[in-house]
């Protein structure tokens, strides 16, 4: 298509625009002013109509359906890391058992997981004639988070507890309900370095 045909095309197009645009403004001053007001009113709700329609609904309905799917992920993401969990003890279990190292890491980066970190430190202690153990000494440990991390470790390592001396966190000359002081002895199954 060339210059002169696109030129006449938006000309003629420009022209019945303006013919339009003229016969809408002659009949709007024709109204009165209470229809002029109605028509207001009326494109209004028009507008807020459309609006709620392709706007503000479907936003609406996406987030009520996610919110309703919500539980539906985290259940299904609380069974996905119970299989990894079982996958990681498995394979630790056909491997037998782990070096001291690296159930050491195992041990401090399940803790870290947790969000114990900041409540707890090991530190080994050799007993004579015993195999290894591992000492975690706690303090102002969250109660719930340390059972939980105690509960998987047959998960995490091949430990067992050996012993387990906790008892109620004391801040200021007073008992602290729901956070947990003392000490976890844990027992290592550990492949002997030739």
């Amino acid at each position: 298509m060339n210059g002169p045909d696109m030129l006449r095309r938006r000309d003629a197009w420009n022209a019945r625009a303006q013919t339009l645009l003229d016969r809408w403004g002659a009949s709007w001053r024709r109204l009165s002013p209470r229809e002029r007001r109605l028509l207001g009113l009326a494109a209004l709700l028009l507008g807020a109509a459309v609006l709620w329609l392709a706007g503000l609904r479907p936003a609406l309905d996406t987030l009520r359906r996610t919110q309703e799917q919500l539980p539906v992920l985290q259940a299904q993401a609380a069974e996905l890391e119970a299989i990894v969990l079982e996958s990681r003890a498995l394979s630790r279990s056909r491997r037998g058992s782990m070096p001291v190292e690296e159930t050491v890491a195992a041990l401090q980066d399940s803790l870290r997981q947790a969000g114990l970190q900041a409540h707890g430190r090991f530190g080994t202690a050799r007993v004579e004639g015993d195999p290894m153990r591992q000492v975690l000494v706690v303090d102002r440990a969250p109660a719930a988070g340390l059972l939980a991390w105690l509960a998987q470790l047959p998960e995490i390592a091949r430990v067992r507890v050996h012993r387990l001396d906790l008892a109620r966190s004391h801040v200021d000359g007073r008992d602290r309900p729901g956070l947990l002081s003392g000490t976890v002895e844990l027992a290592l199954s550990i492949e002997e370095t030739p």
